[in-house]
């Protein structure tokens, strides 16, 4: 099992993940990015604004594993 934590850069800053999500799968990142997306899917359905804002998935280790900008999640419904 790895955790993965899901920190949102925007133009002011920085809003971290302190608590993270634990996948199971053999494939945790793509796991992650499905994740990811689903979210972003959930803000568009409730016409929050994307724009400027971008995932920076990490491991539990800290490790950059993705970075998705929130309109290409969007885009990749």
């Amino acid at each position: 099992m790895a955790k993965y934590y899901f920190h949102i850069r925007m133009q002011e800053g920085f809003d971290p993940d302190y608590d993270g999500v634990d996948l199971r799968s053999d494939d945790s990142v793509a796991e992650a990015v499905s994740i990811a997306r689903r979210m972003v899917s959930e803000l568009v359905a409730n016409d929050e604004p994307i724009d400027g804002l971008a995932f920076e998935i990490t491991d539990d280790t800290g490790t950059l594993v993705a970075e998705l900008p929130f309109q290409l999640c969007a885009s990749l419904q």
